[in-house]
């Protein structure tokens, strides 16, 4: 790679980066975002190894250290994202460039460097997906190495980080299904050369390494992954087939990352960048989609020419084969954060029709509208931040509250709604006395109830995920005597009643 290929490389990276960053500070902290300070976990010794039965702690020991260094807060915890972002998109680049040619690996780099859905899910890794892509894609560059140069090391490298991907979150060996179904179709004769009882051994050895804090978890408690996350799935398939094409289209966040319900107070342009971004969402009419889906249906073109016939069949059978295990699963495949497991394969497709067209001028033509597509998609969320403020799993209502909890000091504190005690956990570095109530325990409940130097904390009715907690609470306080003292309500940045802090005391004789 010349130099000028790196400068040019790092430029496509920076612009990356620079959109990503635009969602790292605003928006509040979401729960899963938050579990990598979730203290219950499970382990052998001191060491975490599963957040759930089908989650590892691999991103929590990452961000242990991390945290140790760098003060918990939102930039803390979404830079490192965008950071293993750009490392997918320089492993994508590579991926291509070494398989297909230069002119594709700039072409799907550039796309996927700019589709709105890579650029949020990585700087808000809730699913978690941003490690994902990491494993793999050096998994795939270190099995290429291995074909052209076959060592035994690059084959146990490769399948080792597909374990690794295996432990990070369980739902890897949908796109280990995809990668090998499109494997087996597209290049049957180089599976075949290398199938042999040794390189099955080392595959094999390497990947139960790399997996190996789920294998011990699933014998500490037997198959629990298995048994409690697959069952056939008994849910409408139009359901899934919508959350497939709002991903791939780039529209899924939409009302889901951002409010759609204008607020009391809409968000004005205060800065020359956000003068901006409100132009062109009024110039480009608001777009909400860009053009990946009718990209993906004429790259099927590129099935009729000699050159783009493999990336293209690869990347399509790919996209096809990680996406039958959420279809044929219950509760997967129905939200973004899974569909978009299936990229970056429909922009290797992509990218292997356009660099087959003979015409440079009409494939780089053709990439630049894409792309502009693309970024008018993820200017439009972030305008629509400015203006409407976060959805209510990432209110920015949870930056007051945090400093007003500090400031009551209260010796407990009683979250009583889902979506409010790890992000509070992550946000204070577990220094607030926080404690999930228990609704389902009287004893714990009255006892609660009965110090009226506690403070309790919900979302308001309107945004409440859970009502029937708080009402739990209220009945069993009105049963012993008690009643309920409002202390105050979080409004969020544009202005909407989010959380309440209530206190209860003794109802006077």
């Amino acid at each position: 790679m010349t130099s000028r290929t790196r400068v040019a490389l790092g430029a496509l990276l920076l612009l990356y980066v620079l959109c990503a960053l635009a969602f790292v500070g605003r928006p509040g902290i979401e729960a899963d975002e938050a579990l990598v300070a979730n203290p219950a976990v499970f382990s052998l010794g001191p060491i975490p190894l599963m957040d759930m039965s089908y989650l590892g702690a691999l991103k929590q020991w990452f961000y242990l250290g991390w945290f140790s260094v760098v003060k918990p807060g939102p930039a803390a915890l979404r830079v490192p994202t965008v950071i293993f972002g750009a490392v997918a998109l320089w492993l994508f680049f590579l991926l291509i460039d070494r398989t297909v040619g230069r002119r594709a690996a700039w072409i799907g780099t550039a796309l996927l460097a700019t589709d709105s859905m890579f650029v949020l899910l990585e700087a808000i890794d809730f699913g978690p997906n941003a490690l994902h892509f990491v494993f793999k894609l050096s998994g795939m560059l270190l099995l290429v190495r291995f074909h052209r140069d076959p060592r035994a090391r690059f084959l146990a490298a490769g399948f080792f980080l597909f374990g690794v991907g295996l432990w990070d979150k369980t739902i890897f060996a949908w796109c280990l299904f995809g990668i090998g179904v499109a494997t087996l179709a597209v290049f049957p004769r180089q599976i075949w050369a290398h199938l042999n009882v040794r390189n099955l051994g080392i595959a094999t050895a390497s990947l139960i390494l790399g997996a190996m804090p789920l294998v011990l978890y699933n014998i500490a408690h037997p198959l629990d992954t298995f048994r409690s996350n697959i069952r056939l799935n008994n849910e409408p398939l139009a359901h899934k087939v919508d959350l497939l094409r709002y991903t791939l289209g780039g529209e899924a966040l939409f009302s889901f990352f951002t409010a759609v319900d204008p607020p009391p107070h809409s968000g004005e342009a205060s800065t020359a960048i956000q003068r901006i971004s409100q132009r062109i969402s009024e110039t480009a009419h608001h777009p909400l989609t860009h053009f990946a889906i009718p990209a993906m249906c004429l790259a099927c073109l590129g099935l009729f020419a000699r050159a783009a016939r493999k990336p293209v069949l690869f990347g399509l059978i790919a996209c096809l084969g990680t996406w039958i295990p959420m279809v044929l699963t219950n509760g997967a495949g129905g939200a973004a954060h899974h569909v978009i497991l299936l990229f970056p394969f429909q922009y290797l497709a992509i990218a292997g029709a356009l660099a087959a067209i003979p015409w440079r001028i009409a494939s780089a033509a053709a990439t630049l509208v894409l792309c502009a597509a693309s970024l008018a998609v993820i200017n439009e969320y972030y305008w629509e931040m400015i203006r409407n403020g976060p959805a209510i799993r990432w209110t920015d209502a949870l930056y007051p509250l945090d400093r007003e909890l500090e400031r009551l000091r209260s010796p407990e504190i009683y979250i009583a709604d889902w979506g409010i005690y790890e992000s509070l956990v992550l946000l204070g570095d577990g220094a607030l006395p926080l404690s999930a109530i228990d609704t389902t325990n009287p004893a714990a409940l009255k006892k609660a109830i009965g110090d009226p130097r506690n403070a309790f904390v919900a979302h308001t009715a309107h945004f409440a995920y859970f009502p029937q907690q708080r009402t739990a609470i209220e009945d069993a306080a009105a049963s012993d005597g008690y009643e309920e003292v409002p202390m105050e309500t979080i409004y969020d940045r544009n202005g909407r009643p989010t959380f309440e802090l209530f206190r209860f005391r003794k109802i006077p004789l």
